[in-house]
């Protein structure tokens, strides 16, 4: 799947001139496909694979009790930031176990988790009413927090935002993947791909005037902003 939320099917049938300017797009900072390897193809802050993490068809698999990739750097940027990943969870304890995290613990820290069947997003908010999927499908995941709020979406479809915005310290634990910062033993059961990092929040493209477009909407769809694999 591409890596763009949103997109319009039946352009050609819209006037140019009914669709307002687009900001830039975000600037794309880190991209691991794990693809046979855990490197950073954008960034250079490439990973290691610690406690038996490997990489296979695509995917960092984790095994929930002492796996994770331990990324080279703060890849994560302290503010107006958004993240994609898709992951499936193998299995799920009433615990907590994070999929992504940065910093410390106060700091506030940052991580991208879940406890007790629902999502954690950060010390700032910490857990949110959003339940866990199933257990053994993909899912896609973003999170965009700029100086407006959070917001968080699971393949496509908002499930939460927050007019407080998350911040990813710059000091404390780089950045891991499938476990929390620190001495945390919080690991993650199951497989991560296509995380990317990214400065900014994806560019919408939006019609100057709804009300112009008329039968026009009708090629509007809005799809999950992934990458394609």
């Amino acid at each position: 799947m591409a890596r763009f939320r949103f997109f319009l099917l039946g352009i050609s049938l819209i006037p140019g001139s009914l669709l307002a300017a687009t900001p830039a797009a975000a600037a794309l900072l880190h991209d691991y496909s794990f693809d046979n390897a855990s490197t950073d193809s954008v960034g250079g802050m490439n990973a290691t694979l610690e406690g038996g993490a490997t990489v296979s068809s695509g995917g960092l698999v984790l095994n929930g009790s002492s796996a994770y990739a331990q990324i080279s750097g703060f890849a994560i940027p302290r503010s107006d930031f958004s993240i994609t990943f898709d992951a499936t969870i193998a299995a799920y304890s009433n615990g907590i176990v994070e999929m992504v995290s940065q910093g410390y613990s106060g700091g506030p820290g940052f991580y991208i988790g879940l406890a007790g069947g629902e999502f954690r997003l950060g010390d700032s908010l910490a857990g949110i009413p959003v339940a866990t999927p199933s257990l053994n499908v993909s899912h896609a995941y973003e999170l965009i927090s700029d100086a407006s709020g959070t917001q968080f979406f699971i393949d496509g479809t908002e499930v939460y935002s927050s007019s407080i915005a998350v911040t990813a310290p710059q000091t404390g634990t780089e950045t891991r993947v499938g476990t929390q910062f620190g001495t945390y033993s919080e690991y993650f059961d199951g497989t991560i791909s296509n995380l990317a990092i990214y400065s900014g929040q994806p560019t919408v493209p939006e019609p100057a005037s709804a009300s112009l477009l008329g039968a026009g909407l009708a090629g509007l769809a809005l799809l999950r902003r992934r990458k394609a694999v």
